[in-house]
């Protein structure tokens, strides 16, 4: 069988090079992955847009990205979850644009009776303390002053100062239109008040300038990272993500990789966004009106993900618990049964919410559609494009030393000797790789990422390039292995 080329045929680089091709039908295990997050810092800290970093804690993040921003929330949310990976920072220049506000108004008044007001930023809350006869201005002091001594006030994306009598103002650090979603999960309670009144406007001001991931995704060109997630949720971004993935998986450069954005909106605009970027390499993970931003979500699954996959790159994801993840406050922002499904239909990985507890029903990739906008279910799960790739990741290995190069000599090639001829040592035939890939096919089946490989494995195969004559070209088909996620049972009363 003649195989054909998957590098162009003016390729003329000595290389092992591996196509990973998905929808036709990681690292070697236990190696810590390598999670980047790309997110936008703050002039207070040290580092510079563009600039990418390895992170090892919360705070050394705050101190190079500026407390609050949202790159340094990204690494800290990744950090706290606990698992094994290696996190970096990629520093994305602000938009310069404009901060997003949300306001309190305290009005009326004065308050009748001792009472408190709360207010919750992100899932934290501050309590106020007011007093019998505190007007409305003085509510607003006090609350300015009670929302700064929180503890965790420096950690908000958000700065609390007076907007005027009786007016608080929560304006966010970052400057660009994905600030929007940093004041829009805020809540309040204001039933205590008596005679005065509190209101809460999360959309009074929006934020504005987009962010572009073009320069960064540039620099982090020149190193392969096993997941990269993306701090903004729109398609312009999450094509440029896609575009970038899709490039540097080439054999050349051989970075296979995946990314991950998060969405708050509501549910028909996350289907929207995924069916956009509609992309094998791409996961968008959604939670509507969590008290957490969408990039903590993703930073969040991604090092999950990185844990894992690390041991098992054919780790199915069946209602993976999330239980970290800050649920939205009001139940009837849950995610519905029909919801999740469209969801996951459109490519969407949802976050669901069970007995008070976030859960991820399926991961599976944003590719829903073909080219011609009908239903792709070729590469499902994520779990198809990481098996994938780790098979890519050992062949990889394994063949540019068994057959590049090997104790310091490098490989002579031909086509396959009359039968019962040895070929010369150091010498590389299309039977001898044919053999190798078979061998390999059988051990990735005894891993639990193939399907048996039984009926199928003859189809493996090896030729040399009719073409150039120092090329032999591989084919492997992968049949994966498929996680069981319906079981059907019927029971029948006789």
């Amino acid at each position: 069988m003649s195989v054909p080329a998957q590098f162009p045929t003016t390729t003329f680089t000595p290389v092992t090079g591996v196509s990973v091709i998905l929808g036709t039908g990681g690292n070697t295990s236990q190696a810590q992955k390598k999670v980047l997050m790309l997110g936008v810092g703050l002039a207070a800290g040290t580092k510079n847009a563009g600039d990418l970093d390895e992170i090892f804690s919360g705070d050394e993040a705050d101190t190079y990205y500026g407390e609050g921003s949202s790159l340094a929330r990204m690494c800290r949310r990744a950090i706290e979850q606990g698992k094994v990976a290696r996190i970096f920072g990629g520093f994305v220049a602000d938009a310069g644009g404009a901060a997003a506000r949300a306001t309190i108004t305290f009005a009326v008044g004065p308050q009748a009776g001792d009472a408190t007001y709360e207010i919750t930023i992100h899932g934290w809350t501050t309590s106020v303390s007011i007093p019998h006869g505190m007007t409305a201005a003085n509510a607003a002091t006090a609350t300015i002053a009670a929302i700064q001594a929180h503890p965790y006030y420096g950690q908000m994306p958000i700065t609390a100062a007076a907007g005027g009598a009786g007016v608080v103002n929560l304006t966010t650090k970052e400057l660009n239109i994905e600030a929007t979603t940093m004041v829009t999960n805020m809540r309040q309670d204001a039933s205590r008040l008596v005679t005065l009144t509190a209101t809460l406007n999360t959309a009074a001001i929006a934020g504005a300038g987009a962010l572009s991931l073009a320069t960064i995704l540039g620099v982090a060109a020149t190193q392969r990272y096993d997941y990269i997630v993306a701090c903004t949720s729109d398609s312009t971004n999450g094509g440029l993500l896609e575009a970038h993935l899709d490039t540097y998986v080439a054999p050349l450069h051989g970075m296979r990789q995946q990314g991950l954005i998060g969405s708050m909106d509501v549910p028909a605009d996350v289907n929207t966004l995924a069916q956009a970027i509609n992309a094998h390499r791409v996961e968008v993970v959604a939670c509507e009106l969590c008290e957490e931003q969408h990039y903590e979500i993703a930073a969040a699954l991604a090092v999950d993900r990185a844990h894992e996959e690390a041991m098992d790159p054919a780790t199915p994801y069946k209602y993976w618990p999330m239980q970290s993840v800050a649920i939205p406050f009001d139940p009837a922002d849950y995610m519905l049964g029909t919801e999740v499904e469209t969801a996951l239909h459109s490519g969407v990985t949802p976050v669901q919410v069970i007995n008070n507890q976030a859960y991820i029903p399926r991961m599976i990739t944003s590719r829903s559609l073909t080219t011609g906008g009908g239903p792709d279910t070729t590469v499902l799960d994520t779990m198809a494009v990481t098996i994938s790739d780790a098979c890519a990741d050992d062949i990889e290995a394994d063949f540019s030393t068994r057959f590049m190069k090997k104790e310091g000599v490098a490989f002579k090639v031909m086509d396959d000797p009359a039968e019962g001829v040895t070929p010369p040592p150091f010498t590389a035939t299309p039977t001898l790789i044919e053999d190798a890939a078979k061998e390999w096919v059988w051990r990735w089946y005894k891993q639990g990422r193939l399907q048996d490989p039984t009926s199928w494995v003859s189809t493996v195969s090896a030729s040399l390039d009719a073409v150039d004559d120092t090329r032999i070209n591989v084919s492997i088909p992968l049949y994966t292995i498929r996680g069981l996620m319906v079981l059907d049972i019927a029971l029948f009363q006789k």
